[in-house]
């Protein structure tokens, strides 16, 4: 079982290791060891230590249950990125900068490919506009009841911090170089409808709604050039297909040469995301499973797009 584990952990790091780089000169900077060292523990000479594995784990993007042997039951490891940090703000920040670590890892591979099956409007989208970004910021405090929740969008503070991360989370999420959205026909409704709940609740203000129903406007006409366009203004590949079924979550797949991950959204901000070779492919075939009963209306689908986005305009006019 010891034998098994290193030469799992050693054939998974060599997988992942493009051919022009030497996985000896890669382990030799991430565990700060001389290069005999490092060929001792390749050669299978000198066991690597729990935390050499831990900080192999986090540096590389390996998944750890896949090098203890779990990936061999039908068991499969997920992390929840629940936070506990006493103010949620720096909670918030924490999810962000994990996501750009991830997104500043994968981007500048040519290899990368993001899709995304969404039930609501993607970050991607919203994340630009900052009151629809504070606004989704609020439903996440609401839904936490033991914290304080803002009376109006203008009491939440975004600290320089967190405005940074935000805008670099931004600027890598658009510098993959292929991304492919299937977005749920209601992403607009279910939007509105939620901005609508909570005016009732007078948890935001009339103000609010009318600076949210100025940027969802503002929004959807960026989408609607992005879609026509078929790319991001910087050129980078994009493609959006509008679902002819509704779908119960947000699911996403992350994958380049050598390396996948996959999130299911939880918690209004947050996502589960797994490493696990067999739910990465689950989740893959599941999310290419919808584009059949999917419109593709990126620089195709023209009256299909047309009407859509009309459509989406009327809902966001009943605010």
């Amino acid at each position: 079982m010891k034998n098994a584990v290193v030469d799992e952990l050693i054939s998974t790091m060599r997988e992942i290791t493009p051919k022009e780089n030497n996985l000896a000169n890669i382990l030799m900077e991430v565990l700060c060891m001389s290069k005999e060292a490092i060929y001792r523990r390749l050669r299978g000479e000198v066991a690597f230590t729990f935390s050499e594995v831990a900080i192999i784990a986090s540096q590389m993007g390996i998944s750890l249950d896949k090098i203890v042997g779990n990936s061999m039951s039908s068991g499969a490891m997920f992390d929840l990125n629940v936070l506990h940090s006493v103010e949620p703000m720096e909670n918030y920040h924490e999810i962000l900068a994990r996501y750009h670590k991830l997104f500043r890892y994968v981007k500048a591979d040519p290899t990368t490919e993001v899709i995304t099956a969404s039930n609501t409007i993607p970050y991607t989208f919203y994340a630009p506009y900052e009151n629809l970004s504070k606004f989704r910021i609020s439903r996440w405090l609401y839904q936490n009841e033991k914290l304080r929740t803002p009376a109006s969008l203008s009491d939440v503070v975004i600290s320089e911090k967190l405005a940074k991360t935000r805008k670099e989370l931004m600027e890598s999420l658009r510098q993959v170089h292929k991304t492919c959205f299937i977005l749920d026909e209601s992403v607009f409704n279910s939007f509105v409808k939620e901005i609508k709940y909570f005016a009732e609740l007078n948890l935001v203000s009339a103000t609010d709604v009318a600076d949210m129903k100025k940027e969802l406007h503002q929004l959807l006409r960026e989408l609607e050039l992005l879609s026509e366009k078929g790319a991001f203004h910087n050129g980078n590949l994009l493609s959006i297909y509008l679902s002819n079924v509704d779908f119960e979550a947000t699911y996403s797949y992350v994958e380049k040469t050598g390396f996948q991950i996959c999130f299911l959204r939880v918690y209004s901000i947050n996502s589960m995301d797994s490493r696990d070779g067999k739910v990465c492919n689950y989740q893959k075939k599941w999310i290419h499973s919808l584009k059949r009963h999917s419109t593709l209306v990126s620089q195709s689908g023209e009256i299909q797009r047309m009407n859509f986005f009309n459509d989406q305009r009327k809902i966001i006019d009943t605010l």
